[in-house]
């Protein structure tokens, strides 16, 4: 008796011992769980995931009932009952990081995206991924990158305003002033003229164009401005040097009228003068100046072609009428005066030797787009034309002698002796087409007209 007695104290002892140890074994593992989540919420996995798992472990604290063994109440004889909330809680931290590493890896490729052709940041942000590990730094990452992505679209957005739209992700202006640029640069070495500044602003452009989208719109105005001004520069250069080199090859085609029109040892002079001017230049402004001589010269030259010849030389007349025109005989030339200053110039053809234009001071008293002359010598004199209409005539002596133009008389032949030519007038005075029609519309009726020597 007193042994049986013993054996249910002792089984007692026992069972008690059993509970408290069940006791302490289950708050340890809820313990530790209930750690394991909160350090998971920490790391970004949301409180809502981890409650079935945490209801999961609620339950099995209600089942366990006063001092019995845990392992008799819980069933942990048989298995771990923890394992499921445990597995549950793990699936969440799982699926959590997974959904944060794909919002991240979204951010990142918008950024990307964004970023066109500057890419170090999308690769940075790789390494950065695949370093991460808990949810909350993926989304750390991934709230970097949208803000980032939002930044630099702003700016490309605003630097394709601003240059004119983007070449390949670059502003369209400053490449498209940076091929201009070494084409000039190129166009001076191959004429042996200095590029400068083009290789120093070639270099700046190229370090500005290695930058992000935020630095680029940054620096645009002034990379823009000293492109501008690099362009300027060169290209005045070489423009300068081509409008030289064409002009002195133009010239010498150009002389032989300005020649016939008796002006042409000025102009072979200047020309002369050119070639030396342009072998001793040295700085763009004496380029520049010689260019500007040159075209000045062919300017010239190509009105004198047209009829028009330069006014140079030519001294204002004092006290002289609003307007008037001097016809010289000598050197057949006409000029028109505008308030006693010279207007126009261009060469003539005056009367032949035994039919000489008048001498004196006249005043011009008719005028017509289109007249037709009809010859005053019958048929067989040797001054006899057949029927003839002029254009753009003024009448200003009363025998008949008008200003017109000759369309049968080529324009190289006007000038000193074509009074003694095939193309010599019967008094008249013949005047090329074009100036002779700023004449007609620049002289009105009444104007002067003075014939010498």
């Amino acid at each position: 008796m007193k042994a049986a007695v013993l054996v249910l104290v002792v089984a007692a002892g026992l069972i008690t011992q059993v509970g408290t140890a069940n006791t302490a074994v289950f708050y340890l593992r809820s313990l530790q769980l209930e750690q394991s989540w909160r350090s998971a919420e920490a790391a970004g996995v949301p409180g809502a995931r981890l409650e079935s798992p945490r209801a999961a472990l609620r339950s099995l604290d209600v089942r366990w009932v006063g001092a019995l063994p845990y392992a008799a109440i819980s069933g942990a004889a048989l298995r771990d009952p923890f394992t499921e909330p445990e597995a549950q809680a793990n699936r969440a931290h799982a699926e959590a990081r997974s959904m944060a590493q794909a919002r991240a890896l979204a951010a990142l490729d918008r950024l990307r995206a964004a970023s066109g052709p500057f890419q170090q940041t999308y690769y940075d942000g790789l390494v950065a991924l695949g370093r991460a590990r808990e949810p909350g730094e993926f989304d750390r990452l991934s709230a970097g990158w949208e803000e980032e992505a939002a930044r630099t679209q702003s700016a490309r957005d605003q630097l394709d305003a601003a240059s004119g739209g983007l070449s390949e992700g670059l502003p369209k202006d400053v490449v498209e002033g940076m091929a201009a640029l070494k084409a000039l640069a190129e166009s001076a070495s191959r004429s042996g003229i200095s590029s400068d500044p083009a290789w120093q602003t070639g270099v700046d452009v190229q370090l500005y164009l290695a930058r992000p989208y935020p630095a680029l719109l940054q620096g645009h105005a002034v990379v823009a401005q000293e492109l501008k001004g690099a362009l300027s520069v060169v290209g005045k250069r070489v423009n300068a040097r081509k409008t030289v080199e064409s002009d002195l090859e133009q010239i010498p085609k150009l002389l032989p009228r300005a020649l016939r029109y008796g002006i042409g040892d000025e102009y072979s002079s200047q020309a002369d003068e050119l070639k030396k001017s342009f072998a001793l230049a040295r700085g763009d402004d004496d380029l520049v100046k010689v260019a500007d001589s040159a075209e000045a010269l062919v300017k010239d030259l190509d009105g004198a072609n047209q009829g028009r010849l330069p006014l140079t030389g030519i001294a204002c007349i004092p006290n002289a009428p609003e307007k008037q025109i001097a016809i010289h005989l000598k050197t057949q030339q006409l000029v028109a005066y505008e308030h006693g200053c010279p207007y126009l110039r261009t060469p003539v053809t005056t009367g032949r030797p035994a039919l000489p234009t008048g001498r004196g001071t006249f005043h011009i008293f008719y005028k017509s787009r289109s007249y037709h002359m009809v010859s005053p010598w019958p048929d067989g004199s040797p001054f006899h034309y057949p029927p003839t209409w002029v254009y753009n005539a003024m009448e200003f002596i009363g025998d008949g002698t008008f200003i017109h133009n000759a369309d049968w008389q080529p324009d190289a032949s006007y000038g000193p002796g074509s009074q003694n030519g095939p193309y010599a007038s019967h008094g008249c005075v013949h005047v090329v087409d074009a100036p002779l029609a700023q004449l007609y519309d620049w002289a009105p009726i009444g104007t002067t007209v003075i014939v010498g020597d």
